[in-house]
């Protein structure tokens, strides 16, 4: 045996020693393998062997690029299968048997497998078992009957399928290595090998130690964090007692303090000395080893962020720093938000789906596009617009993106339609589209596409990649692999690889594009403890100790739990159970975590969730505290929820404070000229009435709507051209426009027949669902209120003289006629307000009777202001059209009235003169004699003024108690005035 064991506690030498070793094995010309946990900690013993001159003579390697040289060595003619297309293998194979319940199914039965392999268990061994094992437990029978009914020929038509295709997974091909290795150990070489920086070795790893140490002969070396008799080490007893019997020399080292910077010795030696040891005495904290508590996660992070601001202005440079969480991926966008906003650099390794990456994300999208099966939204067609480089003009999508919620377009073809109709094709989903049915065909294009979506932002240019760059460069990498096994599958098998888009998009997402963290000069490194094994760093900050993420939480296998698995092992004697104390697990694993800083220790943790509920810390902290005297935890530094902002809130309050809560008047002279010169309406002097900078926002600004248009709007501009047209069609078609009983029916006709034709053009809602339930409402109030008019009519008192009839409807004046009015719309100015004030608009409806005398009706929904309120709301626009009546028309209005078309009452309200002789209904608080009229008219017409000169001279105000209806400001976002 050639098995040198190195075992010891943290920090006593191990890492010195196998350097030492492989330096040895260099000057001797053996081209010794450094085999290390992680890519980080490969490229880290690169650079120190290439300080040492060694690089040259040594490999760093990860223990699956060392099976790889196994298989390379052993000749292993079988190629691998890729992950994904081993999916492809198990999804058929489970559907086939009618078993596949989804991709977590697939998932569990390639893990299932591949333990099977690393176990060297057959599937006939397995289903043999699962029988025995429903034959003796009548409880657990019907379980294991179904699993061994299913079970059995899934995984041996999976190896008859490997077989079939000239495939072997990774677990096959290295246990032909090492078979291979053992029957001609001369093909090894005999290259040393030495392993460091694995806290626990995995079966296939202790398989391959015994291979190449006690079978081939090679030279390894293989140190292991182990301390006899100590709960820290506890789990990691059982890889001891596999190699022990294996070494043929065990040297256990003694801890050591030289590790630990000289101020901090003491504290940290203490620490990794006495933890989880009982009765180990307590020492002095001593500022080496500190305790952070926050109310919530940001609160954490922030007070982290300034501890590490504080080292950085003491001059630690920031790659000597680490901040380490248990599972980091939840929180990941908060802590690189909090870093960000401190203005801390650091450089974090993060893994993510490709669909999460902006060239796949627009890859899937036009995949899905493209595929046959419904489901393509529009986010995907904006997902391939928004890819750089797609559009040189990016905000084209944005108008896209705009126009497709104002009109309701929900699917990827409705609103490719409309990028269609005002640009060009999207012919990238056309490429894809023709490819489908032929799965080569389709990964070759799919594979163009992906090399177009890199290239496209990058063409003409010799980037070096960074940041985003080298994230997209990560997800081509990852997506050329998935696309190549998936090349080979087609060629190998056709049946199983995916020939439809959208199926294809489905097989991509889930492929993973794993960040590659290295140490960056200046930058402090995110990382997970796991990460940490291997290294060494001056500062360590280990974030988010809470109790359930540290210890994690006991995983149970996907099949077969742990209580199965005992069951199996005694009743039929086949073990799958592997005896591992997870608890034990997580406990060395802290130990290693705290044991990795030379100078200082932070622990920290939070007290509340984002829901406000309690957040308990991990009972870790209380072992460090065991450690310590009573000063570590009465000196903790501590903040409130929602405290660690609340310096910058003060900064913020007293800023605003100190602005004026108006806005500054316009001063600009040529809008202030543009605005003195314009063309009122009504509608926008009532805006500036209840808030100039609403009217600003609206009149001015306007601001492009994202969403869809408001279904008042809609209701509202449908309604006003079916009535026109019903009350046009009743004039052609009786005689006369006028409104009675006898004629109900023939308006009933007309209204449905004219609102069937305007439907099309007046979408009532971007919803699809919604628009017949609309339609059926406008509907039933269209008709309840010409039944209200009819009868209206019939009660109304008067002469004949004095019978309305509607003369001018949708009357334009100051604007052209609209292209669905008809053509014999008068078409007139402007009205002269004075003071050079002009107004346009529209009046819905002008009854006139034989005398002249006109009844201006202004469609409302359901609310009508009644005429004391007009000038008090700025409610104007009937008064005005009263004067345009007159001014332009040469009528006499004797009334207006705000007419409602739904609600409980449909009695229009306004004014009326008393005793003008028509024959009109109104509420009696609504007639006033002529003096008043003309008063109330005369004030309208002086608002109407007043709002336009304050408009002139730019008088700009934020009035948030009248902007809109009910109170409060319409564009908090940008006028800022609730403060």
């Amino acid at each position: 045996m050639s098995i040198t064991l190195i075992t010891g506690p943290a920090n006593a030498g191990k890492a010195q020693l196998v350097m030492d070793a492989v330096r040895r094995h260099v000057a001797r010309g053996e081209e010794p393998l450094l085999v290390v946990p992680t890519r980080a900690d490969a490229a880290h013993y690169r650079r120190e062997l290439a300080e040492a001159g060694a690089a040259m003579g040594a490999r760093v390697l990860r223990f699956e690029e060392l099976i790889e040289e196994a298989v390379r060595r052993a000749n292993v003619a079988s190629p691998a299968l890729g992950d994904v297309a081993r999916s492809r293998v198990l999804t058929a194979i489970a559907a086939g048997a009618g078993v596949h319940r989804g991709g977590g199914f697939v998932r569990a039965l390639g893990e299932f497998s591949a333990e099977l392999k690393v176990r060297r268990i057959s599937p006939a061994r397995i289903v043999e078992a699962l029988e025995q094992w429903a034959d003796a437990d009548e409880r657990a029978a019907p379980a294991a009957a179904a699993l061994a009914r299913h079970l059995g020929p899934v995984l041996e038509r999976y190896e008859a399928e490997l077989a079939r295709i000239g495939r072997a997974d990774p677990e096959q091909r290295a246990n032909c290595a090492l078979d291979a290795l053992r029957r001609r150990p001369v093909l090894w070489a005999s290259t040393p090998v030495l392993f460091y920086g694995f806290d626990d070795l995995t079966r296939l790893q202790l398989d391959a130690i015994e291979t190449l140490g006690a079978v081939v002969d090679a030279r390894v070396t293989v140190t292991l964090a182990y301390e006899p008799a100590r709960a820290a080490f506890a789990g990691r007893a059982g890889s001891f007692q596999a190699l022990a019997p294996l070494a043929a020399e065990h040297r256990e080292l003694a801890p050591r303090r030289s590790y630990y910077a000289q101020r901090a010795r003491t504290a940290l030696s203490h620490l990794e000395r006495s933890l989880f040891v009982a009765d180990a005495g307590r020492g002095d904290p001593g500022g080496a080893v500190r305790l952070l508590e926050a109310g919530g996660e940001r609160a954490e992070f922030e007070l982290v962020a300034r501890e590490i601001a504080a080292l950085l202005r003491e001059g630690v440079p920031a790659e000597e720093i680490a901040v380490a969480l248990r599972a980091p991926s939840a929180c990941l966008d908060l802590l690189e938000e909090v870093l960000s906003r401190a203005g801390i650099p650091f450089a974090l390794a993060r893994t993510r789906r490709l669909g999460d990456t902006a060239i796949g994300s627009a890859l899937l999208g036009a995949l899905r596009c493209a595929g046959t099966a419904e489901g393509a939204g529009r986010e995907d067609v904006f997902a391939w617009l928004r890819a750089p480089g797609v559009l040189e003009r990016p905000e084209l999508a944005d108008r896209l993106e705009a126009r497709a919620l104002r009109e309701g377009a929900q699917t990827a073809e409705d609103v490719s339609a409309l990028w269609e109709q005002e640009r060009w094709p999207l012919d990238a989903f056309r490429r894809l589209r023709a490819a489908q049915g032929d799965a080569k065909a389709l990964v070759a294009r799919t594979g163009a596409e992906l090399e177009w979506l890199f290239m496209r932002p990058r063409r003409g240019m010799a980037e070096v990649l960074e940041d985003e760059a080298t994230e997209d460069a990560r997800a081509l990498s990852a997506c050329r692999r998935a696309l190549e096994e998936l090349e080979e599958l087609a060629q190998l098998a056709p049946e199983l690889a995916p020939d439809d888009p959208a199926e294809l998009a489905r097989v991509l997402e889930s492929v993973q594009v794993r960040g590659g963290w290295h140490a960056r000069e200046g930058a402090v490194a995110v990382v997970d403890p796991l990460n940490l094994r291997a290294r060494r760093v001056r500062a360590l900050f280990l974030c988010r100790l809470q109790a359930e993420s540290f210890p994690a939480p006991e995983r149970q296998p996907p099949l077969l739990s742990r209580q199965d698995r005992l069951q199996l092992a005694e009743l039929t004697g086949l073990s799958l159970a592997d005896h591992r104390d997870e608890l034990a697990d997580e406990r060395h694993l802290f130990y290693a975590a705290v044991s990795r800083p030379q100078e200082l220790l932070v622990l920290s943790w939070h007290c509340t969730g984002d829901d406000a509920a309690v957040a308990l810390r991990s009972p870790f902290i209380d072992d460090v505290c065991e450690v310590f005297d009573e000063r570590l935890w009465l000196e903790r530094a501590v903040r409130a929820p929602g405290g660690a902002g609340r310096e910058a809130a003060q900064v913020r309050t007293q800023a605003r404070r100190a602005r004026p809560l108006s806005p500054s008047p316009l001063r600009d002279g040529d809008l202030l000229a543009e605005l003195s010169a314009s063309t009122w309406s009504a509608s926008s002097l009532q805006t500036w009435i209840s808030c100039p900078m609403r009217w600003l926002v609206e009149r001015v600004l306007r601001p492009e709507e994202l969403e869809p248009g408001r279904e008042q709007l809609a209701r509202g501009a449908l309604a006003h051209a079916t009535l026109r047209e019903t009350f046009e069609g009743l004039r052609t078609r009786c005689g006369s426009a006028r409104l009675t009983p006898e004629r109900l029916g023939d308006a009933r006709e007309l209204l449905d027949t004219s609102l069937a034709r305007h439907e099309q053009r007046f979408s009532l809602s971007a919803a699809p669902e919604r628009r017949a339930v609309l339609r059926r409402r406008l509907h039933a109030d269209l008709h309840r209120y010409l039944r209200h008019a009819a009868e209206e009519a019939r009660d109304a008192t008067g002469d004949v003289d004095g019978a309305l009839e509607p003369t001018h409807l949708e009357q334009p004046f100051g604007m052209a006629a609209d292209a669905h009015e008809q053509s014999a719309a008068r078409e007139l100015p402007c009205l002269d307000l004075g003071g050079g004030v002009k107004l346009r608009g529209r009046i819905d409806r002008i009854d006139v009777d034989r005398q002249g005398r006109a009844v201006i009706r202004d469609y409302k929904g359901a609310s009508a202001s009644p005429a004391a309120k007009w000038i008090e709301r700025g409610d104007l626009q009937v008064a005005l059209y009263m004067r345009a009546a007159e001014q332009l028309l040469g009528l006499r209005a004797v009334g207006g009235f705000f007419q409602p078309l739904t609600g409980s009452d449909l009695r229009g309200r306004g004014v009326l003169e008393a005793g003008c002789g028509v024959q009109a209904e109104g509420v009696a608080s609504d007639v006033r004699d002529g003096e008043q009229v003309r008063e109330l008219l005369a004030e309208a017409t002086a608002a109407a003024r007043e709002a336009a000169a304050q408009a002139a001279r730019g008088e700009l105000e934020a009035r948030p108690q009248t902007c809109t209806p009910l109170g409060g400001c319409a564009y908090p976002t940008i006028c800022r005035c609730e403060r």
